[in-house]
């Protein structure tokens, strides 16, 4: 997910108003896919820092709350082949020192696209993992013609300068389906298990699924991707072991490794048609940030690559999941998962169009950051579609962050500026004489205890200059 970052080292003060109709104010990173090099620039384009990276970036750089980047990169002795190849995980100081210098690469599986840091200091990465044509066909695969690369997801700890350790695995080998032989694993009825991916989807070998992009939820304790050839995003549940995270039981949701959720192409799981296709190549999936608009929403960049040469158009979309009672993701039966459409989306057919690459995020005041990646566009769009920044780059960008930091720390609207206006948002969280500090998002225990209280009112209030 995208973070507040308080980044003393490089993020200065701002002093313009956070509303939806301006362009919201911060830093912005950018990766050339064509250079080593990853940049931060303010709302000028200027670049105010550069990070030396030692190859080109299988993705995006991700700014830490020190300073540093997380950046994954190709690793050029590496024994895959295909789009956004990496395996090489660099994180790189303020100082723009290599502190940790990390392969996740070996004949058997390798690290490709996105990676993405988790509060514990560990980091989730994307990898394909080598499966034989005779492997596929035994688990009843029927069209392919040399191996097949399925997707692996795995949390690492950072060791030292170079090492890690592997902590938690999930490989969607372990959670197919197939229809067209009773012999082998896995048969059954494709519609009654939209937990299951169909073994026979997709692209024929190799790079079957290209995963494309990761994000974690914390407070959920989930995982979601997207996949270019399969047209859709999943998630997955990361409360499991490694053992329950193979089968089909344990963990929060009581599904082991199972799907949880899939949205954008129900026609894999036989449960719609080619007319049902809302994804036609997908990147950029993302959760949108607690206390932000739309916040615990999905937003996807869609990229639109349609069948023919002359409906091509992208769209930024914003997918509220269907959640039952329990928490659980419902899907009715015989129907797919819903939304029937999403609740938010933006696009400018004619004008707004990336084949591939790209993605887009919301940022505090409404406003969502769209990065154009074939074209090198970055831009941000109001709630109405209306452009309020944009900057043009002559190099392909997989996507962009933008970085902030809040006037203060009791600056609640953010206006950046502190007032007893702050302090009436701060009471209007306030619901009693002691409420648990996340109702709050955590941005009023002012004390550090653990929860919002009259403590905390007191304190803030002096603060405020009011009474």
């Amino acid at each position: 997910m995208p973070k507040l970052i308080i980044t003393a080292v490089i993020l200065a003060s701002l002093s313009v108003p956070a509303n939806a109709q301006e362009a919201f104010q911060g830093q912005t990173m950018i990766s050339s896919l064509h250079s080593h090099n990853s940049y931060l620039i303010d709302m000028d384009g200027q670049t105010i820092m550069t990070w030396h990276g030692s190859n080109r970036p299988a993705s995006i750089a991700q700014l830490l709350p020190d300073g540093s980047v997380l950046r994954p990169c190709l690793d050029s002795g590496g024994d895959f082949q295909g789009g956004a190849a990496g395996g090489r995980l660099q994180r790189i100081d303020a100082n723009d020192d290599v502190v940790w210098d990390y392969y996740f690469s070996t004949y058997d599986y390798q690290q490709h696209h996105d990676v993405e840091p988790m509060a514990n200091g560990n980091v989730l990465v994307i990898a394909w993992e080598r499966k034989t044509r005779d492997e596929a066909i035994a688990m009843g695969r029927q069209s392919i013609s040399g191996e097949i690369w399925p997707t692996l997801i795995a949390e690492i700890e950072p060791v030292g300068a170079t090492g890690g350790n592997v902590v938690w695995e999930w490989h969607f080998w372990d959670h197919l389906i197939q229809d067209v032989d009773p012999e082998k694993p896995n048969y059954g009825v494709i519609a009654d298990h939209p937990e299951l991916l169909d073994i026979n989807c997709g692209s024929a070998n190799g790079d079957w699924i290209h995963a494309n992009a990761i994000d974690y939820n914390e407070e959920l304790d989930q995982i979601v991707f997207s996949s270019h050839t399969m047209h859709e995003f999943y998630i997955i549940d990361h409360s499991t072991t490694t053992e329950e995270a193979a089968g089909h039981t344990g963990g929060n949701s009581g599904m082991g490794g199972d799907l949880l959720y899939r949205w954008g192409n129900p026609q894999n799981y036989d449960r719609g048609d080619s007319s049902d296709q809302h994804f036609f190549v997908v990147h950029g999936i993302n959760w949108i940030d607690p206390c932000i608009p739309g916040g615990g929403n999905l937003l996807v960049f869609n990229n639109g690559d349609r069948s023919g040469s002359s409906n091509d158009y992208s769209s930024v979309e914003e997918i509220v999941p269907p959640v039952d009672e329990s928490g659980h993701y419902y899907i009715a039966p015989g129907q797919p998962f819903g939304p029937s459409a999403p609740v938010w989306e933006y696009a400018d057919p004619g004008s707004f169009y990336s084949s591939h690459i790209s993605g887009a995020y919301r940022l505090p005041n409404g406003n969502t950051l769209i990065c154009e990646g074939t074209s090198g566009h970055l831009f941000e769009v109001t709630e109405s579609g209306t452009t309020v920044w944009d900057r043009d780059y002559t190099f392909h960008i997989a996507r962009a962050e933008r970085y902030w930091t809040p006037g203060g720390p009791h600056d609640y609207e953010p206006d950046y500026d502190v007032d007893l206006d702050d302090y009436a948002e701060f009471s209007a969280c306030l619901t009693g004489p002691e409420v648990a500090a996340d109702q709050c998002c955590g941005v009023f225990d002012s004390d550090g205890d653990g929860d919002v209280d009259l403590i905390d009112s007191a304190s803030l209030q002096a603060a405020f200059g009011g009474s």
